[in-house]
């Protein structure tokens, strides 16, 4: 990182620890909260310029992680199952991100699992940006994601041997969308499959 980002994150931290400081404290139960996968999200602050730093904004995330740092989705029974109530502030800053642990610091399972993922997406944009990957979506025009569909992908799938193995499949958000990515290699194999996957399904 360069110094002069350096800095504006260390003052963006000590910013977004006196604003959450004070915001946690004077937070009340009638805020406004986002539930979803077992996580709550509130914003406690959100502010735009016109000048550098252009965007500010903090994030509470709030929610039960067991021993680990996972989040366990157990509505009602958290406790039951050993979770711990945590909050982290996700704070944006221009166009730095970076979250800072209020109750507890992150166990080292959740650092080791985020590294792997931030190590993971930063690979995957190298090999884009070398040409090395590709994504691609394809819109089906006779079938779907669901999963009767979704099983004679598989066998497809299945039938191929990849060049590289480096792919990932997606689907969504429409219910005739898959998107890969994939090695140059790969995505040749890819464009076969889905070629012969979106035929009128057979009689079943």
């Amino acid at each position: 990182m360069k110094p002069l980002a350096s800095k504006l994150v260390l003052s963006a931290a000590a910013l977004a620890a006196g604003i959450a400081a004070k915001a946690l404290a004077q937070s009340n139960v009638y805020s406004l909260s986002i539930y979803a996968g077992g996580t709550s999200y509130q914003d406690l602050c959100a502010l735009d310029f016109p000048l550098p730093p252009f965007h500010y904004k903090i994030t509470q995330r709030s929610r039960y992680e067991d021993a680990d740092g996972l989040v366990i989705m157990d509505p009602g029974h958290e406790k039951e199952r050993g979770g711990v109530l945590c909050r982290y502030l996700d704070v944006e800053y221009w166009t730095e991100k970076f979250t800072i642990p209020v109750d507890r610091p992150q166990p080292l399972r959740a650092r080791l699992l985020a590294a792997e993922s931030a190590e993971r997406e930063r690979r995957e944009k190298a090999w884009l940006a070398s040409g090395y990957f590709q994504i691609k979506t394809f819109t089906l025009s006779n079938r779907t994601t669901s999963l009767a569909d979704q099983e004679d992908l598989y066998r497809l799938q299945q039938r191929e041997t990849f060049h590289d193995g480096h792919w990932t499949r997606a689907t969504g958000p429409e219910r005739n969308i898959i998107r890969i990515t994939a090695s140059t290699n790969d995505m040749v194999i890819w464009e076969r499959i889905i070629r012969e996957f979106d035929q009128p399904p057979r009689w079943r």
